[in-house]
C-alpha cells in the first residue's frame, strides 16, 4: 500500500470519526435535556443543590428515580469534542492531499527501461518513491501515529464511561419498576432478568411520571438514542485503531528517513 493509499483510507477513517463522534455527542445531548429536569429530584434540600439530573448512573432511591451527577452527562458530552476537532482537521488536511495533489499516487509504481552496457542490453527497473525533499508529511508518520494510539486508549475510555453509566440507569430502573409496580415473583423476574435495556427504558419514556413544576416535553426513544450513542463511540475506538495501525505501518515503511523523533 503506497502513500497515496494509506492517506486515501486516512481520510475515509477520519470523516467517519468526526461522523461517529458528532452522532454519539448529538444522542447523549439529546438523552440528557429532555430528562435532565424531571431527574433531577436528588434526596436533600435545595440548597445542597446536588444537581443529579444526568441519564448515566442514575438511582432508585425509596420515592423517586434521580438521575446521576450532571457532571457525569456534561463529560459524556463534551469529552469527545476534543478528538472531533482534530479528526476533522485531519480528514480535510488528507483529503486535500488526496484530491489535489495526489502526493504520493505513482509510488511503488515500476518503469522499466533498456539499456545497452558493453555492448549487452541489460533491462533496468526503478521504483518511484517520495522522498523527504518533495514531502514533508513524511517526518510526521511516527508523531501522527503515536498520537492515534492516545486518543484510541482516551476514546475507550469514554466509551467505557457512558456504557457502564447506561447499564447502572438500566439497572436501577428495574427496581424502581419492580417497586411502582408492585410485582412479585415471576413478574419481578420478568423484569429484572427478561426485559431488555431498551425495553425498561421504553418504560421509563412512558411511564414515567414529572416531578412538581417540571415538564419533559414529548416522548423520545431514550433507549434508542443512549445505545445509539455507546454504539457510536465503540466504533470510533475500532477506527482509531485502524488509523493508528495505517499510520504506524506508514511509519515502518519510513524508518529509514529522518523524523521529529529521531531516525
Amino acid at each position: 500500500m503506497n502513500q497515496y493509499q494509506t492517506e486515501r483510507r486516512l481520510t475515509w477513517c477520519y470523516t467517519g470519526l468526526a461522523v461517529l463522534l458528532a452522532l454519539s455527542i448529538i444522542c447523549i445531548s439529546v438523552a440528557y435535556q429532555h430528562w435532565k429536569a424531571t431527574l433531577d429530584v436528588c434526596p436533600g434540600g435545595w440548597l445542597e443543590n446536588t444537581s443529579c439530573g444526568c441519564i448515566f448512573f442514575g438511582s432508585s432511591n425509596f420515592q423517586y428515580f434521580s438521575g446521576g451527577h450532571n457532571s457525569y452527562c456534561l463529560y459524556a458530552i463534551f469529552a469527545p469534542l476534543p478528538i472531533m476537532v482534530y479528526a476533522i482537521i485531519m480528514a480535510l488536511f488528507h483529503m486535500y492531499r488526496v484530491c489535489i495533489n495526489n502526493v504520493g499516487q505513482y509510488e511503488d509504481e515500476k518503469s522499466t527501461t533498456m539499456e545497452e552496457i558493453e555492448g549487452e542490453s541489460i533491462m533496468v527497473t526503478s521504483r518511484a518513491r517520495v522522498t523527504h525533499r518533495n514531502d514533508a508529511v513524511i517526518y510526521c508518520w511516527i508523531p501522527t501515529s503515536c498520537l492515534s494510539a492516545v486518543f484510541c486508549i482516551y476514546n475507550i475510555v469514554h466509551a467505557g464511561f457512558i456504557t457502564h453509566g447506561f447499564l447502572r440507569a438500566c439497572t436501577q430502573y428495574r427496581g424502581y419498576l419492580v417497586r411502582e409496580f408492585h410485582a412479585t415473583g415471576d413478574h419481578a423476574s420478568a423484569i429484572h432478568f427478561r426485559l431488555s435495556c431498551q425495553a425498561i427504558f421504553d418504560f421509563m419514556d412512558y411511564i414515567h411520571k414529572d416531578p412538581p413544576n417540571s415538564r419533559r416535553g414529548d416522548f423520545i426513544n431514550t433507549g434508542a438514542a443512549l445505545q445509539l450513542a455507546i454504539i457510536a463511540s465503540w466504533l470510533a475506538v475500532a477506527v482509531w485503531i485502524a488509523v493508528t495501525v495505517y499510520t504506524a505501518v506508514r511509519a515502518y515503511r519510513e524508518k529509514d528517513v529522518l523524523t521529529c523523533c529521531g531516525n
